[in-house]
C-alpha cells in the first residue's frame, strides 16, 4: 500500500530541499570583493566618475541582459551620473553581444558589458589599442581563455571565490553597482533594483537555492510592493496576486523577451527604464504586439519540426530553411519538454545552421556540447540554454555522436516534482500556507506535485472546450480541481487518480488543485 504523506511530513521534505542553504536575509549575500575583480572595476568607474568620464553599458538582447542593462543605467541615474549611455544590441543586425562596430558607433571612455563578453577577444585587443577602458561582466561558461580587459567579472573563473557559480548576469551587475556604491561611499537603496535581478534569474533558469532563492525572493517583494509604470503594467498580465516566479515565467519573461526575439530588444529596456505613465503604456502596448506575433511564429515553426527532426534517446534537433532565429530558443524549450530530452532547434542560411539548444531534466548541456565541439563552428551559453553554429554538413554526425554519448549531469540534483501520494482532506489553506514558505518555486526547486487516488467526480464543467473543471470527492470531502488544455473529457461519478499542484482561487480564496494528470480509475 502507497504511503501517504501528511502536512508536516511535507515540510520536512521540502525543509530538506535547503538543509544546507544558508542565505536568509540580504545581510547574509556575499561581499562584492568575493567576485574577482569586482572591487577592482568599481575603482576603475569610481575614478571616471570623477573624470566625467563616458560610459558605455553593452547588454544582451534577451531579459538578462535587457535588465542588467537597466540596472546599471537606473544605478548611474541613482547617483547622479549623467555621461553614461547603453546599447543593446540587435539579434539580426549586430548578432549576439558586443563588437567592433558597436563600439565605434558609440564612443566611449568606458565600456562595461553585462550578461557578454567572455567571448569577445577582438573587442578586447580593440579596446586596449585605442586606450578605452574595458569591464567585462558576464556569467557564461568560460571556454578555454579569456579576452584581454582591464576587469572580467564572472563566477565561472576557476579562481572566483563567489559561493554560487550559477548566476544570471543581471545579478552579477547588480553587484557590481555595490562594489561602485561602497567604493564611492554613497548611500542608496539598490535592494530596490532586485526586482530585476529576480525576473532575470528565473527567466535564465538559474537553480533557485542559496544566493539565487533569497535574491529571488526579496525581489518578487519588491517587485509585488513597486509603484513604477512599468511593473504596474507588468502585474497585470498574471491577473492575480501576489505574483509568483511561475508568473514570472509564464507571462512577465516572455514578453521582456519577445522584443529582443522579434526585433530590437531596446524597447524593452526602454519600457523598463520608463517613468512616465503614458510612454510605459505606449511601449507595453508595442510589447504585447511583439509577443502575439512571437507566439504565432513559433507555434508555425513548431508544427513544421514534426516532419523535420531526427530523434534518439538523448537528444532530439530539427531544422528549417530560414527559420525565425528570435523563436528558436522557445521551440527548442517547447520540444525538451514535449519529448522529455534536450532539444536542439536550426535555422539554416545556405550551408551553415544555426540555432538554439534548451535541456531537459538535470542533463548539463553545455557540457554535453562541448564533448563533441569538433563539430560545431562555435557554441556558449550555460548548463541550461545554449546558442550554436554547425555546418550542414557535420550534422549527421553531430547527431549520431550524441546520440551514443552518456549525457553529463549538472552537480546538484534536481529535486523531484511528485513529492508523494496525500489525503484530498489535506488539501485546504494550511497546506497552501506550508509551500508559500518555501517559495520562489522553480529551476532547481520545482513546485511540489502531489497524487490522490481514488476519488470520485461530484461534478464537471467544460470550459471553452479546452479545460474541464471538477468537484471530486473521497468519503465526506470534496474539494474543486481544473485542468486546462485537456484532450479528454471525464463525466460525474467516475472516479479517477490524480497528480496536482495547488494554487489560491482567486474568486473563493480557497486552495486548489491544478491538475498536471488525470486518469480514469477502476474500483
Amino acid at each position: 500500500m502507497t504511503s501517504v504523506l501528511n502536512k508536516q511530513k511535507i515540510r520536512n521534505l521540502l525543509e530538506c530541499r535547503f538543509k544546507d542553504d544558508s542565505y536568509i536575509s540580504v545581510k547574509q549575500l556575499p561581499h562584492p570583493g568575493k567576485l574577482k575583480h569586482c572591487e577592482h572595476a568599481a575603482k576603475l568607474i569610481a575614478e571616471g566618475i570623477k573624470r566625467n568620464q563616458k560610459i558605455l553599458i553593452v547588454g544582451d538582447y534577451d531579459v538578462d541582459g535587457i535588465t542588467s542593462s537597466v540596472i546599471m543605467m537606473k544605478f548611474f541615474k541613482m547617483i547622479g551620473y549623467k555621461n553614461v549611455n547603453y546599447v543593446i544590441p540587435n539579434r539580426f543586425s549586430d548578432g549576439y553581444g558586443i563588437n567592433k562596430s558597436i563600439i565605434e558607433k558609440n564612443p566611449a571612455d568606458i565600456i562595461i558589458t553585462v550578461d557578454n563578453g567572455i567571448s569577445a577577444f577582438d573587442c578586447g585587443e580593440y579596446c586596449a589599442k585605442m586606450g578605452i577602458t574595458l569591464i567585462i561582466t558576464d556569467h557564461h561558461i568560460i571556454k578555454e581563455k579569456l579576452p584581454q580587459a582591464n576587469a572580467i567579472i564572472n563566477p565561472q573563473q576557476k579562481d572566483c571565490l563567489f559561493p554560487q557559480k550559477e548566476i544570471c548576469g543581471a545579478a552579477v551587475s547588480w553587484y557590481l553597482c555595490n562594489a561602485i556604491k561602497l567604493e564611492m561611499g554613497t548611500n542608496i537603496p539598490l535592494a530596490d533594483l532586485l526586482d530585476l535581478v529576480a525576473i532575470a534569474t528565473i527567466a535564465d533558469m538559474m537553480p533557485l537555492f542559496q544566493i539565487n532563492k533569497l535574491l529571488v525572493r526579496v525581489g518578487l517583494k519588491k517587485f509585488q510592493n513597486s509603484h513604477s509604470p512599468c511593473n504596474i503594467l507588468l502585474k497585470t498580465l498574471p491577473k492575480k496576486s501576489p505574483i509568483t516566479s511561475q508568473d514570472i515565467s509564464f507571462y512577465i519573461a516572455p514578453l521582456i523577451n519577445s522584443a529582443g526575439r522579434m526585433g530590437d530588444g531596446k524597447i524593452a529596456a526602454d519600457f523598463l527604464l520608463s517613468e512616465d505613465t503614458f510612454n510605459a503604456q505606449k511601449l507595453f502596448y508595442e510589447l504585447n504586439k511583439l509577443n502575439k506575433d512571437r507566439k504565432a511564429i513559433a507555434q508555425e515553426i513548431l508544427t513544421y519540426t514534426q516532419n523535420t527532426s531526427l530523434i534518439c534517446d538523448n537528444c532530439i534537433i530539427a531544422y528549417g530553411e530560414n527559420w525565425h532565429e528570435g523563436v528558436l530558443g522557445i521551440v527548442a524549450a517547447n520540444l525538451a519538454k514535449n519529448h522529455k530530452r534536450p532539444a536542439i532547434i536550426l535555422s539554416k542560411k545556405g550551408d551553415v545552421l544555426k540555432g538554439s539548444a534548451r535541456s531537459y531534466g538535470n542533463i548539463n548541456l553545455i557540457e554535453a556540447l562541448q564533448a563533441h565541439s569538433d563539430f560545431l563552428l562555435e557554441f556558449g551559453g550555460h548548463t541550461k540554454a545554449v546558442g550554436l553554429k554547425i555546418k550542414e554538413e557535420n550534422l549527421e554526425k553531430f547527431f549520431q555522436a550524441l546520440s551514443v554519448s552518456k549525457m553529463p549531469q549538472c552537480a546538484e540534483e534536481e529535486n523531484a516534482e511528485i513529492l508523494g501520494v496525500i489525503d484530498i482532506k489535506d488539501v485546504d489553506n494550511e497546506l497552501l500556507e506550508i509551500l508559500e514558505e518555501f517559495e520562489p518555486y522553480g529551476q532547481g526547486n520545482p513546485p511540489p506535485n502531489f497524487i490522490c487516488e481514488n476519488l470520485k467526480i461530484s461534478s464537471s464543467k467544460t470550459i471553452k472546450s479546452l479545460h474541464q473543471s471538477f468537484e471530486l470527492a473521497s468519503n465526506t470531502t470534496t474539494k474543486k480541481a481544473i485542468i486546462f488544455f485537456t484532450e479528454k473529457f471525464y463525466s460525474p461519478n467516475e472516479y479517477v487518480n490524480i497528480s496536482f499542484s495547488l494554487q489560491k482561487d482567486n474568486f473563493s480564496n480557497e486552495a486548489m488543485m491544478i491538475l498536471k494528470t488525470i486518469q480514469k480509475c477502476h474500483l
